[in-house]
């Protein structure tokens, strides 16, 4: 249903309160840097977190990070077996740690093109959450979304 649209994509823990909220405020960054060209994208998430997979944790991430003003946003869940499909499809390694609280996963991001191909792959991984590395980081996931956008025209 995103056909048409070039697609940021991400893994993020809903309950996750380390590198998840930082890579969605990127999402968010990059989005205001792509101005009009938003409209033309979708940021996508997907749930990384075997546990925590309703959409009421969903909805709750996107309050708290302010991410449901985004008429671009979405945070997608679904079933243990729809999400470990999509999580193989990607290679997102997904791993509960002790006490059932947040999970382990690496970071990545995807560009995918508006005619549904994976045009790039970037570690979203945000490090020590510098102000230069978070500027540097959004800017960059802006311009790949761009760089797929003019490829797609």
């Amino acid at each position: 249903s995103l056909r048409g649209k070039v697609v940021l994509l991400t893994f993020l823990d809903p309950v996750c309160t380390t590198d998840c909220p930082l890579i969605a405020q990127e999402m968010r960054t990059a989005d205001t840097l792509l101005g009009a060209k938003a409209s033309a994208t979708e940021l996508v998430a997907v749930v990384a977190n075997p546990t925590y997979i309703s959409t009421a944790y969903t909805k709750a991430f996107d309050r708290q990070e302010g991410l449901d003003q985004l008429p671009n946003w979405l945070y997608l869940t679904g079933s243990l077996s729809q999400l470990d499909a999509v999580w193989h499809h990607y290679g997102i390694e997904v791993e509960n740690l002790p006490a059932g609280a947040m999970s382990a996963h690496n970071d990545l991001a995807f560009v995918i093109s508006a005619s549904g191909e994976v045009q790039q792959e970037i570690s979203d991984d945000p490090g020590p959450g510098t102000s230069a590395t978070k500027s540097s980081f959004a800017g960059l996931l802006a311009s790949s979304v761009e760089q797929s956008l003019g490829g797609g025209q």
